[in-house]
């Protein structure tokens, strides 16, 4: 699986949204990186979520790893139904603190 990286901020969100959109039509299963950790709690909850649901359309074996800024977005975006989506948050230099991928209520209890 090849991993790509694409790195959002403020300033081109809708321009990187719709690049990224088009990308997924590709056949070939990618392992897509967003770095959502510039944008505030409304910009990376919607990415994500716009995101994950395109990808799901158009190509299911593909991930997406989301990098956020905070606790308080994970809070927000992890009990969505995003399957396909795995979800970590970042401290001081860049080392990730807590990471989450979408398990079942079953399995909640380990990670929690």
């Amino acid at each position: 699986m090849r991993k790509i990286k694409i790195d959002f901020n403020k300033k081109n969100l809708d321009e990187k949204i719709l690049s990224t959109k088009e990308a997924f039509n590709s056949s070939l299963s990618f392992e897509y990186e967003f770095d959502l950790s510039k944008l505030n709690l409304i910009d990376a909850s919607k990415t994500a979520l716009l995101l994950s649901a395109e990808l799901m359309k158009k190509n299911t074996k593909s991930t997406i790893n989301c990098l956020l800024a905070d606790k308080g977005i994970l809070n927000i975006i992890a009990p969505r139904k995003l399957k396909n989506t795995f979800l970590s948050v970042t401290v001081n230099n860049n080392t990730r603190e807590i990471q989450y991928r979408n398990i079942g209520i079953k399995d909640r209890k380990r990670y929690c």
